[in-house]
């Protein structure tokens, strides 16, 4: 599990990146705490109904893509989620989920 960070400027941090193994015991736990943001608009009820959802749909997908490619190697992308300032967007890359959480004054 890590996490970076970055910068607007000195004091607002404008994206996040958590980043978890699909295996990992508690990995969708660490990507669920990330979604729990500080930030002033953000409806965390709807983002968290979201991140479920995006797991659940890359997850799909990219079993159907390993099914029909056979390379293991595939790297899906969920739809975007967007509340208050924040934009969100799940990756799934072969073992990894990257949870990209991006806007004005994340954290």
């Amino acid at each position: 599990m890590t996490i970076s960070a970055g910068y607007a400027d000195h004091e607002n941090m404008s994206s996040l990146l958590c980043r978890t193994s699909t295996n990992q015991s508690d990995g969708f736990g660490f990507l669920a705490s990330c979604i729990g943001l500080d930030v002033a608009g953000v409806d965390h009820s709807k983002a968290s109904l979201w991140l479920k959802q995006a797991k659940k749909e890359t997850d799909s997908l990219y079993e159907k893509k390993v099914a029909e490619t056979g390379n293991k190697k595939e790297y899906i992308v969920s739809g975007v989620f967007t509340s208050g300032p924040v934009t969100m967007v799940l990756h799934r890359a072969y073992d990894k989920y990257s949870l990209r959480i991006l806007g004005g004054a994340v954290a």
